[in-house]
């Protein structure tokens, strides 16, 4: 895989001068490992000769060379700005369009940068998927090795004395707030709980939280009209990031906003530490709401859908905004997806025998993409008609028989690209290149869809009642007078 480095990866990796970064060296390490080269633009050298260190710039341009260089690279005209929707306002701008052209026009496999306007544009461009931070493309290295063991990611539900508030993991969280530790023990003297992931008492992730009344959340009296959950203390820790444990802060939360019957979601933000914070919330449908105390930015999540169908939102963007409400409408095509009981327990950690048994507490048994909402299903159906927006109605093979998850289509691929195949689910599963290259002999669909939620299981029966006769074995679109019968028995 050729894997292009941004700007300001390529610096703190090549200045002399400071201490590196330890994921900066795994990563080189790990790319080196699996055959992946790492390659720069050759428009970055502007930005390298924009930097005001003089001693830091000349270091940076005299090892810059021993990276492979992207040849002949493609040239960004009027027309492709207007067709991106980019913005060029300055030469940063400029340099961002070219190595973000470059991936489209598949000149690298993947782009890493921690520049969250590139990851804006990406989207803007519908190569998100291939676009990664640095943690998130060291989790995808890190599931090419079998041998390393990923950090625990089992999260609980514990009250905050628990835990002790002097350890390293809350350091960064008092460098941003002087009075942390007083607010946090104040928290635990009134039995505030907390979802996170620990070990032996040492925290790797954790999510305060707190209900609310009709709160004000910003400044200017900014208030919402009904119940709210804030997220107080929001926050993964280095080693495990890329473990999607962030989606599963998230799910806890909205799971728990859907089974209290609270209206919002919320939280607070302030400067660069906060930013791959919001770039995980603004992915899950929340909204940037107005400032609070003149500093920390608001960000608000409706748990609600409106009175009446957006008709200005298509049905992807409906169930980001409104998660766990989605559109089922009859100009929306219903699919019914077969999948292994390996496979499911894998996809759908809460419907999972895992969480059946006696071992449903504890999610260390529950793989990563087990912990994401967003997530890849990989098969050798003929079907052509899945667009985005579509339904998917997950019907477990061999054992129950049964429909119980439900997910939204976002993108598919069919092909057997391996290059095209494994940036694509990159960020949303573990298997290793091999694995996939075994599935990519046969032509391959590729389907990357989010997960909504889990229902009342549709049985075999229930879908023999509706005349869908016959064995699922592959991907089958139903009417969506099929679909009502099924949703409406699987309620009652």
């Amino acid at each position: 895989m050729n894997i292009l480095i941004d700007t300001n990866i390529l610096i703190p990796l090549e200045d002399t001068g400071r201490v590196l970064d330890p994921s900066l060296a795994e990563m080189c390490r790990l790319a080196d490992q699996h055959g992946h080269i790492l390659y720069t633009h050759p428009s970055q050298e502007e930005d390298i000769l924009r930097d005001s260190n003089e001693a830091r710039k000349n270091i940076v341009l005299s090892r810059v060379k021993q990276y492979q260089s992207i040849p002949f690279p493609p040239q960004i005209t009027a027309d492709d700005l207007l067709r991106y929707d980019w913005k060029q306002n300055n030469d940063n701008d400029h340099v961002d369009n070219l190595l973000l052209h470059a991936l489209c026009r598949g000149a690298v496999h993947f782009l890493v940068t921690g520049d969250k306007e590139i990851h804006k544009k990406a989207k803007q461009a519908n190569v998100q998927e291939q676009v990664h931070r640095i943690d998130q493309f060291l989790a995808f290295l890190k599931s090419q090795n079998k041998d390393e063991q990923p950090p625990p990611f089992g999260i609980q539900e514990r009250y905050l004395h628990q835990f002790d508030v002097t350890q390293p993991f809350f350091d960064s969280l008092r460098e941003g707030y002087d009075q942390f530790n007083e607010w946090y023990l104040k928290s635990a003297r009134n039995q505030r709980k907390a979802w996170c992931i620990s070990d032996n008492g040492v925290v790797h992730a954790i999510c305060i939280y707190k209900i609310e009344d009709r709160p004000c959340i910003g400044d200017g009296g900014l208030s919402l009209n009904g119940r709210a959950l804030k997220l107080c203390t929001f926050k993964v820790g280095k080693s495990v990031r890329g473990r999607k444990l962030g989606e599963r802060l998230l799910f806890a939360s909205f799971k728990y906003a859907v089974e209290n019957n609270i209206q919002y979601v919320y939280l607070h933000t302030f400067g660069e530490e906060h930013d791959m914070l919001v770039s995980l919330c603004l992915d899950y449908g929340f909204q940037y709401y107005g400032k609070y105390d003149s500093r920390d930015n608001v960000y608000l999540k409706e748990m609600i859908c409106p009175s009446k169908p957006e008709i200005e939102l298509d049905p992807l963007s409906y169930a980001i905004r409104y998660y766990p409400h989605y559109l089922d409408n009859p100009h929306i095509a219903k699919f019914i997806v077969p999948i292994q009981p390996e496979y499911y327990n894998d996809l759908f950690a809460d419907t999972s025998d895992t969480a059946r048994g006696l071992f449903s507490g504890d999610h260390s048994f529950y793989s990563p993409q087990s912990n994401t909402i967003k997530k890849a299903y990989i098969c050798h159906s003929n079907t052509t008609g899945v667009r985005p927006g579509d339904l998917l109605l997950f019907f477990r093979t061999q054992d129950r028989k049964s429909i119980e998850c439900i997910g939204v289509v976002e993108q598919n691929y069919r092909g057997r690209d391996i290059d095209k195949v494994l940036p694509l689910v990159s960020k949303r599963t573990v298997y290793s290149k091999g694995e996939i290259e075994k599935r990519l002999l046969k032509e391959t669909l590729v389907i990357l869809f989010r997960f909504i939620r889990n229902i009342s299981p549709i049985s075999h029966h229930i879908l023999e009642k509706a005349e869908i006769k016959g064995p699922i074995q592959s991907i089958r679109k139903i009417t969506h007078e099929q679909y009502l019968q099924c949703i409406n028995r699987s309620v009652n």
